[in-house]
Order: C-alpha cells, then sequence, then structure tokens
C-alpha cells in the first residue's frame, strides 16, 4: 500500500496519507513518500490549494511508536518530516488541513504546518511528546503563534487532550464542519481559498513569514539539536523499553499445542 497518494484536479491538490490500518502514524517510508507529494504540489503550477487529509478513522496518530520504540528514529527523519512541513509553509500556494479523527503528536505538527484548518467535531487534537521523552519538533515555535504561549505550553508539557470545540475556541481550528458528508462540507469550505488571487496570496503568505521572529526555517536548526539530544537521552531508552513490554503483552499467546482434536494435549 502506498502510505501517501496525490491527485491533482486542476487548481486543487489532495495529498491523503495512507496508512489507515495504523491512523496514518508517521513512519520512515510515509515521511519519504509525503516530502515528495509536497514538492509535487509545490512545483504544480497550476495548482492553488493544497489539501491534507488521512485516510481511513484519522488524520494523523503522529509518530510511529513502534518504529520509536524500537530505536529507529534517528535526527534524519526528524529533518526529513520537517522538510515536508517547511515546503506546506512556505509554497506559493495555500495549503488546507482537513482534520477527521485522531490529530496527534506529529499529526497535528503537520496540521499546524498548514495556512488553514478544518475539522469535524469528532476530532481529537494532542501534542504527547513530552510523556514520551521527546519534544514535539517545531510545535512549541509554531503552536504559540496560532494559541497563544500560555495554551500551547499546557497543551504541550502536559500531553492533555482536546476537542474540536475548544481546538477552535483557542483558535486551532478555523472550520469546523460535522462529521456526516465531512468531504462536501470541506469541499465548500474550500471554494474561497480557491478563488482567491495568486498574487495577492502569495504577497499575503511572504508578509505573514515574517510577522514573528525568528523565522520558523531559522530556528530548525535548534530544534533539530534538541530532538537529538533527546533521541540520545537515557528517558527515552526507559519509555522505549516501557512501550516495548506493553507491546509484548498485547501480543496474542500462542494456542496450546493439540492434536486436532479439541481439549486433547498433542503427543510428546
Amino acid at each position: 500500500m502506498t502510505p501517501v497518494l496525490i491527485d491533482i484536479d486542476g487548481p486543487l491538490a489532495r495529498i491523503t496519507l495512507n496508512r489507515p490500518d495504523r491512523l496514518n502514524a508517521v513512519d520512515e517510508a510515509l515521511a519519504h513518500d509525503l516530502d515528495q507529494a509536497v514538492s509535487a504540489a509545490a512545483h504544480a503550477s497550476a495548482v492553488r490549494v493544497v489539501l491534507v487529509q488521512g485516510a481511513g478513522r484519522a488524520f494523523c496518530s503522529g509518530i510511529d511508536r513502534d518504529m520509536l520504540g524500537r530505536g529507529a528514529i534517528t535526527p534524519a527523519f526528524f529533518e526529513l518530516t520537517e522538510r515536508a512541513r517547511l515546503g506546506l509553509e512556505s509554497m506559493d500556494k495555500i495549503t488546507v488541513a482537513a482534520v477527521h479523527g485522531h490529530c496527534i503528536g506529529g499529526g497535528l505538527q503537520l496540521a499546524i504546518a498548514c495556512d488553514i484548518r478544518i475539522a469535524t467535531t469528532g476530532s481529537r487534537f494532542a501534542v504527547p511528546a513530552v510523556a514520551d521523552a521527546l519534544i514535539p519538533g517545531m510545535a512549541p515555535v509554531r503552536l504559540p503563534r496560532l494559541i497563544g504561549l500560555g495554551p500551547a505550553r499546557r497543551l504541550m508539557l502536559s500531553g492533555a487532550e482536546i476537542g474540536c470545540e475548544e481546538a477552535a475556541r483557542l483558535g486551532l481550528v478555523d472550520h469546523v464542519v460535522p462529521d456526516e458528508d465531512r468531504e462536501a462540507a470541506v469541499t465548500e469550505v474550500l471554494q474561497p481559498y480557491l478563488a482567491a488571487p495568486h498574487t495577492a496570496v502569495v504577497g499575503v503568505k511572504q508578509l505573514l513569514a515574517t510577522a514573528f521572529a525568528p523565522p520558523v526555517a531559522d530556528v530548525a536548526p535548534t530544534a533539530a539539536r534538541l530532538f537529538a539530544d533527546c533521541l540520545a537521552s537515557a528517558e527515552l531508552a526507559e519509555a522505549n523499553a516501557h512501550w516495548r513490554r506493553r507491546t509484548e503483552r498485547r501480543k496474542p499467546q500462542a494456542p496450546f499445542p493439540t492434536n486436532g482434536t479439541f481439549g486433547q494435549t498433542a503427543p510428546r
């Protein structure tokens, strides 16, 4: 299964995270394909709006925790995922995250790198990286610029999960749509963005990038270093060991061997 799909239809590009069996958790393959899809959309001259969405029951549940638990996350993974987010943030098109279900961790980081966020009423948001002994990527830079320092600090340091209503109140969500018929509702919300004059959009995005200092891209090297520090920490090693123990306990036990007749033990 291809982990990321891209469909370009005139002025609209749809990028779909496509690991529905894992709630679109981000592993290396998805991160790589997302980076490629963002680049393709950015270079499509006819595209005016890029919609990022998730297949199945969720937008994105964040980093693949099994991959993290195996110690397979490296500083290069941070750079790969951040390149895609910076690409969404800086491209000369309006980028929109269409959120449903879980928008957790790296999923929330992806959503806040977009210009606009649409969410269904049943959506759930959280930034639980600290509990996993990690920094939440560039969320400490992007999230306060959207919702203010106090709420951002609370969400990141506590890992608290919030619903769509609170997310909209904080300014994290721009448009709320019903869970039912969400595709039609999202299409309707997109219309004014598709109609926006391109030259003005480019100008507004360039000026918005200067609204806060320093620019997000300038902070990325510091965030990469801090992320690498977390990867090397004893706290992460302990958290990963705990995760592996939990995973082992959840694995189904092999059935007691039989000789094919229920209730009879196999011959020795």
